[in-house]
This record gives C-alpha cells, sequence and structure tokens, in this order.
C-alpha cells in the first residue's frame, strides 16, 4: 500500500523551468489544488518530453514521491492545453512575473480561487491590446484572493506595507486610489475597460511591485519589466 500511496496524480500549469545536469529539468505549477513542483528526467534530451513540458502548459500530470527525495519525479504527462501567445517579448515579461507571484502564494488553502485568475489573467495579457492592464488586474486580484490585499481604508494618498497613508510609499493619488478599488473589486473586463479610461498605469505598476515586495517578498521576475514600471516611488 506504500508503494501505491507514493504516484499522485495532479493538474497545472507550467510556470518555471530550471534546467539541471544530465538534462533533468525541474518544473513548477501552479494548479487547482496548489503549487508544486517535480522533476522531469532527461526532458532536454531529444528523445524527452520537452515539447509538452513548456512555459503555460496546461498538463495532467503523474509523479512518484521516492523515499528520501527533496522532489518527486514526473512519470506521466497529458497536455490538457496551452496558453499561446505569451512568449511575444512585449507580454512575456508580465505572464512571467504573474506566473512567479501565483507560485509563490498559491497554498492548497486558496488555490482554488487564485487558479481561475491566474489563467484568466495570462488569457488577457496573451490576446489584450495593451497586457500590462491585464496584468494589473490579474496582479491584484491573485494577491486579493490570498489575503493579501492592501487596506484601502483611512483618507491618505499613498500606499505604503499594505496600509493606505498620507505620506510614503508609493503616491497613487485620488485616481490611482480609485482605479485600484475598482480592480479589486470588479470582473476582469469592466475592470480594464477602467483603467483604459485613464487610470495611473505607471502608479498603480510601481504600487503592486512594492506591495508585493511586502506581502510576499522579491521576484526574480520583476527584472524583466520595463525599468520604468520597477521604481518603488513616484
Amino acid at each position: 500500500m506504500g508503494a501505491v500511496e507514493r504516484y499522485r496524480l495532479s493538474e497545472g500549469l507550467v510556470v518555471g523551468r530550471k534546467p539541471l545536469p544530465a538534462g533533468d529539468v525541474i518544473l513548477s505549477f501552479v494548479g487547482p489544488e496548489g503549487a508544486a513542483q517535480a522533476i522531469a528526467r532527461k526532458a532536454l534530451r531529444p528523445t524527452g518530453r520537452s515539447g509538452r513540458l513548456s512555459l503555460f502548459h496546461h498538463l495532467r500530470y503523474q509523479v512518484y514521491q521516492k523515499p528520501g527525495n527533496d522532489l518527486p519525479t514526473l512519470t506521466q504527462v497529458e497536455l490538457v492545453g496551452r496558453l499561446e501567445g505569451l512568449e511575444a517579448p512585449g507580454r512575456f515579461p508580465y505572464a512571467s512575473y504573474l506566473a512567479e507571484l501565483a507560485f509563490r502564494i498559491a497554498s492548497p488553502e486558496v488555490a482554488g480561487k487564485i487558479w481561475p485568475l491566474l489563467i484568466s489573467g495570462l488569457k488577457g495579457i496573451a490576446k489584450h491590446p495593451h497586457p500590462r492592464m491585464a496584468h494589473l488586474w490579474a496582479g491584484w486580484r491573485v494577491l486579493k484572493a490570498a489575503g493579501l490585499a492592501p487596506n484601502l481604508g483611512g483618507p491618505g494618498l499613498y500606499l505604503l506595507d499594505g496600509e493606505r497613508v498620507e505620506q510614503g510609499g508609493v503616491y497613487l493619488g485620488p485616481e490611482g486610489m480609485q482605479a485600484l478599488a475598482a480592480v479589486l473589486r470588479l470582473p476582469g473586463s469592466e475592470a480594464i475597460a477602467l483603467l483604459a479610461e485613464g487610470a495611473p498605469l505607471d502608479r498603480l505598476q510601481q504600487a503592486l511591485l512594492a506591495h508585493v515586495r511586502y506581502a510576499v517578498g522579491e521576484l526574480g521576475s520583476a527584472q524583466l519589466l520595463p525599468a520604468s514600471h520597477v521604481r518603488g516611488r513616484e
């Protein structure tokens, strides 16, 4: 019975790949049940399964947890679907940041809420003429789903350490505060339409990055974003 229990079936989106010596790859997944990692043996060899294990592929997969190993080994893979268009240079940084954020916060307790937001956000990033708007909506909403949304009560026009304050942190201004409150409340299409009406996107982006650093920690994919987005203050 113990040997059988070491096999586990899961579902998830490939959100990270780390090549290892000998052609192995560590895969990172986000799925309806949470975030996970597994080793795909010899996946980079010509006869391997690298094509099915690409970033942003939606998989059903089986892993085997060998006693004494930190990570399970991928044993079976079924390709459910793939999110097309995210490899484009103007879209990939936003998709990578959202995927890494979801991976960091998708505990089993909140993954069921994060999963549909991640998929919806990535589809928006892939298709919307202005992918940053879809990225902003999805980034703030996955934080809210994880219980990490900022507290917008109070009179201040700055956001600092998860609180609305009168000085310090990232300046959002009245328009930015109104837009952020709407993003945290409205469905994706309505929120993105509101952002397109002249919301201060640079401020909202800087506030998102600063809040993620405070609530989650530094994300490596932040380095991929345009330099104008990464400034912590405005």
